[in-house]
């Protein structure tokens, strides 16, 4: 990985999709000229696997749409860390009958270390309530960030050690 895909959470979030779309075989890639707001589509059938866990459903349908999340097991603060959920992207994911691919990975090595898919309107009953805004360069009106922890058990994501 390039220096400044480990300096822009951008970059690095464009790293761990790039790494799980090579590790789901039924996960096609789908470019941002051709829809931003979503990052995949099912190629044939998504079940689970050693891999993949899923969270209120059984499989994925081929044509699915999927919109892959990135969170860094620790922050630099020692905290786990989070993902963003965008409020404008969100609400059509719901609309859409989408699905989440939530990915936890190590941000020394970008190892993924957890991988759980779950139903984009699943998602709305985990996340605090209330809309935030960001400011500065990402401005977005409308996120919320969801820590891995309420989606994933610390043993599947840290191990038992």
């Amino acid at each position: 990985m390039s220096e400044a895909a480990r300096r822009s959470s951008k970059h690095a979030g464009e790293a761990i999709e790039a790494e799980v779309i090579q590790r789901v075989p039924s996960l096609a890639p789908v470019s941002d000229h051709v829809a931003e707001w979503h990052d995949a589509r099912v190629d044939g059938l998504l079940t689970p696997s050693n891999d993949v866990h899923f969270g209120s459903i059984c499989l994925l349908e081929n044509a699915t749409v999927v919109e892959i999340k990135a969170a860094q097991v620790r922050l630099a603060s020692g905290q786990r860390g989070r993902f963003y959920i965008r409020q404008r992207q969100h609400e059509r994911l719901v609309q859409e009958a989408a699905s989440y691919l939530f990915a936890v990975y190590d941000p020394q090595s970008f190892d993924v270390l957890a991988m759980l898919v779950c139903p984009a309107s699943v998602v709305d009953d985990l996340l605090p309530a209330g809309w935030t805004e960001v400011r500065g360069d990402r401005a977005e009106t409308g996120y919320r960030q969801l820590a891995w922890s309420r989606l994933f058990t610390p043993e599947l994501v840290e191990g038992s050690a």
